[in-house]
């Protein structure tokens, strides 16, 4: 499965919008949410506020086959909740970060036992 993990600045003075556009996300705009993700084959996304000693950011994870690409597929001009998402996140993350593969350190599914299968 894949993971990409953004961190993206927030200007100080946009925190709480920051926070306002999170609310509606998780609120008012939740199923259209689900839909993008849906769309982006994305089968979990978390975000998260970080007071970082740099300043203020976002970290956005995204799980699934679309992971990779999981913000380039946005704004494509045919949904317009995705165009709407991308010029939130435009106005807000003036400067977003490229995303970066995170390696999955589960075992793949078989005969793997974990500790217990090398000790006996």
């Amino acid at each position: 499965m894949a993971v990409s993990i953004v961190i993206a600045p927030i200007a100080s003075d946009r925190v709480e919008e920051w926070h306002a556009f999170h609310a509606a996300l998780t609120g008012p705009r939740r199923g259209e949410w689900a839909e993008s993700q849906r769309r982006r084959e994305i089968t979990r996304e978390a975000v998260f506020y970080w007071d970082s000693p740099g300043g203020p950011a976002a970290v956005y994870l995204f799980e699934g086959p679309g992971a990779d690409g999981a913000l380039d597929r946005l704004g494509s001009g045919e949904h317009q909740f995705d165009d709407w998402l991308r010029t939130r996140l435009a106005a807000l993350h003036p400067r977003l970060d490229v995303p970066q593969r995170v390696s999955d350190t589960r075992p793949p599914r078989g005969a793997w036992r974990g500790w217990r299968g090398l000790l006996g």
